[in-house]
């Protein structure tokens, strides 16, 4: 558990530090296609609209083309998001989350090589991109719940942690976003919830927060359902390793 505290922690202040960044140097910066709103707790979630893939033949190179896009290979033991389980690598190569090759370099990367990298089709540099870009291009959001509705919880993970961290009235959306990543498999968002918000919810909000939460998933099902015609798949729940010092308390 320990472990994934931790992890909660980078991942807000890397999202928060870039998207402030982002906002002080890009405010005119435009994101290529997509469209969609905002998301806002009022009932009604953001209507994410998938963006059409750029055909194979039209991609930029990647200009990282050397760096592993999977965890095969890698030294899952140094994992900045599993515990060392194999099959958690698999689940978290399938959801989106990046290895550690890419986590270290994304992180790095100028915002014009991450919109390289996305527009070559590597969908981890394009939540990475979307994420920087949350505060300063309107559709970034609705890019994030599109690649979420396609089962990237990564997005989900980022955009709730950007959003407790931008004001104080969207911890309640944090809360939402978290929660609908945990009914979609990830259940080590609740390990970390409490410290990513930074303060608790009142019981009312905590109420309106759960509704949300169930609106915004129902309607990433429905997104699923426009684009490919079928239902979605059946949520596969993250197989997690407890932590040694957890289970022997």
């Amino acid at each position: 558990m320990k472990k994934q505290v931790w992890i909660g922690v980078a991942v807000l202040l890397a999202t928060v530090i870039g998207a402030a960044s982002v906002w002080l140097s890009t405010q005119d910066a435009q994101a290529p296609g997509g469209a969609g709103q905002a998301y806002k707790p009022t009932g009604r979630a953001a209507k994410p609209v998938a963006e059409a893939a750029p055909r194979a033949s039209a991609r930029p190179p990647h200009p990282f083309p050397d760096l592993p896009r999977t965890r095969e290979g890698l030294d899952t033991h140094q994992d900045p998001f599993g515990t060392g389980h194999p099959e958690e690598w698999r689940w978290l190569d399938q959801h989106g989350f990046p290895n550690g090759a890419q986590w270290t370099r994304y992180q790095q990367a100028s915002d014009a090589e991450l919109d390289q990298a996305a527009r070559a089709g590597d969908t981890v540099a394009a939540t990475m991109r979307d994420a920087r870009r949350l505060g300063a291009d309107p559709k970034a959001e609705s890019r994030l719940l599109a690649a979420a509705a396609e089962g990237d919880l990564f997005a989900l993970g980022l955009l709730s942690s950007w959003k407790a961290g931008a004001r104080a009235d969207g911890i309640p959306e944090a809360y939402a976003v978290s929660r609908v990543a945990e009914m979609r498999g990830d259940l080590t968002t609740a390990l970390h919830r409490e410290m990513m918000l930074g303060a608790r919810l009142t019981s009312e909000q905590r109420l309106l927060a759960e509704a949300e939460a169930l609106h915004l998933n129902l309607h990433l099902n429905a997104l699923y359902r426009q684009k490919h015609g079928v239902d979605p798949p059946p949520v596969e729940m993250r197989p997690y390793r407890a932590d040694p010092d957890d289970t022997a308390r």
